[in-house]
């Protein structure tokens, strides 16, 4: 009799046991749940991480094009004469000459091209940072006066690269790879740098002033304000 109740009793623990084993595992609804919410979590990581890369981009243009600006001034004032990129001793187009290059601009590179057309719409292109990089005129800097060419005035040049037609141009790039931008440098209410953000396009081609005016998503900087 006394075995008999301990066999009895052994045969309830284990079916006990075996019960309390197959209650321990995932259900197939509990495991579809979890896979569920892994998934909104992970979604929501990458947006996180999506909103920090465009941030930085934002910020990385930012911080490059007030550098930009600070070159540009700088150059402005080593000439002497506050003249910019492509103004006064250093415009493009030969004032006695219309249609024809400067020809104080003797250093011209190769990547302008061999004719006059050619190096005008290269050397004009608002795209075109080619003058900070190297002296136009090759006179150098006089150090009795303290004017001249004291350059380069940045150390990054991106790859030569095309815009609005013209090849080979000394761009610099942003942190969206799009050209930076030097836009009506002649007008002091106008004269900006301009990234054209991720659409890569203008979205202000003809301001008032040097301010973005309505949406897009370009960044601009006035130059001479």
């Amino acid at each position: 009799m006394l075995r008999s109740v301990a066999w009895r009793d052994v045969a309830i623990v284990r079916s006990k046991t075996m019960k309390s084993g197959s209650q321990a595992g995932f259900t197939l609804l509990e495991l579809l749940a979890v896979i569920a919410l892994m998934a909104v979590v992970a979604g929501t990581a990458v947006l996180a991480y999506e909103g920090v890369q465009d941030q930085g981009r934002h910020d990385a243009t930012r911080f490059e094009i007030a550098e930009i600006r600070n070159a540009l001034l700088q150059f402005r004032r080593d000439s002497g004469s506050n003249d910019l990129p492509g103004q006064g001793a250093y415009v493009c187009e030969d004032p006695a000459n219309p249609g024809k290059i400067n020809p104080d601009l003797a250093n011209l590179p190769s990547e302008a091209g061999s004719t006059d057309a050619a190096k005008l719409a290269w050397c004009e292109s608002p795209a075109n940072f080619w003058m900070l990089f190297a002296d136009p005129s090759g006179s150098g800097w006089n150090p009795d006066t303290r004017r001249g060419w004291h350059g380069p005035y940045l150390q990054r040049k991106s790859a030569l690269m095309s815009y609005a037609g013209v090849d080979n141009l000394w761009v610099i790039t942003d942190a969206y790879q799009a050209n930076y931008l030097m836009l009506d440098l002649d007008d002091a209410d106008k004269a900006r740098l301009v990234s054209l953000g991720p659409d890569k396009t203008d979205n202000n081609p003809t301001p008032g002033t040097c301010q973005l005016a309505g949406g897009g998503d370009d960044t601009v900087l006035c130059l001479l304000r």
